[in-house]
């Protein structure tokens, strides 16, 4: 197995695998998490794919990446807590 094959993997582990239970948690923090581990996982599939030569699927990736630090700006307050603003 060569490199791209190994980033390959752990983009599906660190992409889809690990953070889909944890985005779909109701805790803020497991989706702060959840979201950094995504991030992570899409940053090594656009290695990847851009090693491979797929560009235009490269540039998904990019936004997946940002979609993540999205989510992660949404979620950083996860140790305040929420009030009811009704």
């Amino acid at each position: 197995m060569d490199i791209p094959n190994w980033l390959e993997i752990l983009a599906l582990l660190t992409g889809t695998l690990l953070p889909a239970p944890l985005l779909s948690s109701p805790s803020m923090k497991f989706r702060f998490i959840g979201f950094n581990i995504m991030i992570v996982g899409n940053i090594c599939a656009f290695i990847a794919q851009y090693a491979a030569g797929l560009h235009i699927l490269s540039m998904a990736c990019l936004f997946w990446i940002v979609m993540s630090v999205r989510g992660v700006w949404s979620n950083k307050n996860y140790n305040t807590t929420l009030t009811d603003n009704n």
